[in-house]
């Protein structure tokens, strides 16, 4: 699969390189590996940053939970995302893959203009790791930030930031995930409910 257009890549890849009319969602976290997790933390961390959504009440704390439960499946070294098997086995048609594609792919390529393969050091085994870590504490800072308006939207966009660098394995981005979540850290102990 081609790294020099991780988003585009993931319409192209249900497309091309499965058999078929249809791809089920299974064969898709097959396809992706690791870097399934990617595209389910850039989405759930989307969630919370866009508006009015990350603003409903109870919304980041369901997010949270969600988010746990991909993390820490990345914690423990799994190869891709686990999901139920009633959810692995539904198929999605290409035509309307296809569909998606053609109205996104203007969005998508813009943003895949500015993330590309580089910093490998920054986007390797280890680093994967610590991204797994610090996914996993922006989910549960999620929760107390609530409660300090528009917070949410920092260790949302941090979240983000880490499943496009997976996605993309860029490393830069994940370096500049990194010292967003360090801000979400610093307004959690400054401004949240248990700061000094």
């Amino acid at each position: 699969m081609a790294t020099d257009q991780p988003l585009e890549s993931v319409f192209e890849t249900a497309l091309d390189d499965t058999d078929g009319d249809e791809v089920s969602v299974g064969e898709l976290m097959d396809k992706f590996g690791h870097r399934s997790f990617g595209p389910f933390f850039l989405v759930m961390g989307l969630i919370t940053v866009v508006p009015p959504i990350g603003g409903i009440p109870g919304l980041p704390a369901i997010v949270s939970i969600i988010i746990l439960l991909f993390s820490v499946q990345m914690l423990m070294g799994m190869n891709r995302v686990w999901l139920p098997s009633k959810i692995e086995q539904m198929s999605l048609s290409k035509d309307k893959i296809e569909t998606a594609h053609d109205k996104l792919s203007g969005v998508l390529g813009e943003i895949d203009r500015f993330v590309t393969d580089r910093l490998e050091w920054a986007a390797g085994r280890t680093a994967r790791y610590a991204a797994a870590v610090l996914v996993s504490l922006m989910a549960l800072a999620l929760i107390p930030l609530e409660l300090v308006p528009f917070a949410v939207a920092i260790p949302g966009w941090a979240i983000s930031m880490i499943g496009l660098a997976l996605m993309a394995r860029d490393g830069a981005v994940m370096l500049a995930a990194f010292a967003v979540a360090a801000t979400a850290i610093f307004v959690l102990i400054a401004y949240g409910p248990f700061g000094f």
